[in-house]
């Protein structure tokens, strides 16, 4: 016997409403999986970037104090460049003024600078020319003098002239 004119139709275990309910849920579940996971491996990257950019400045700063060590290393060269500068050109115009001392009678055959003390070699007329003309002047400016003079064949004098202890230098040490 039948109770119905009908017949049954299958019946799901979800509606049409629910389905598309779990469906909805289902895919909001999976956004907010992956926006997760994508904040997961920005969050990975960006300690990696912090990480190469902590390894920077570590590099920057170790190349910074090798700069500063340069540019001390090239400025005590420039002062030390510029002292040898200033004594050449000391040295240049204390030559000039000894070649200035010589008076036109007395020629100079070799002159050899020292530390603390000049040797000239040369010829005079007579041992009197010498003594005023470039003793004189050799004494004022070195503390002790001596001469040694030879007799050349032509009545000449060959002299050397050692001069040691300038008042400059003997001052200062």
């Amino acid at each position: 016997m039948r109770y119905s004119f009908i017949h049954p139709k299958p019946k799901r275990l979800l509606d049409k409403e629910s389905r598309l309910l779990g469906i909805f849920f289902a895919v909001t579940l999976l956004m907010i999986v992956g926006f997760a996971l994508f904040l997961w491996i920005k969050k990975g990257l960006m300690e990696d970037e912090v990480r190469r950019m902590q390894e920077q400045v570590r590099v920057f700063r170790k190349e910074r104090a090798d700069y500063r060590a340069q540019i001390a290393r090239i400025e005590a060269l420039s002062r030390k460049y510029e002292s040898i500068q200033t004594d050449n050109t000391l040295l240049k115009e204390s030559i000039r003024n000894l070649f200035d001392l010589v008076p036109d009678q007395i020629t100079l055959t070799k002159a050899m600078l020292e530390r603390n003390g000049l040797v000239l070699y040369g010829v005079t007329p007579t041992r009197e020319v010498y003594n005023y003309l470039l003793l004189a002047p050799l004494k004022s400016v070195f503390q002790r003098t001596s001469t040694t003079f030879y007799p050349l064949k032509n009545g000449w004098w060959r002299f050397v002239s050692v001069n040691e202890g300038s008042l400059d230098n003997g001052a200062g040490e």
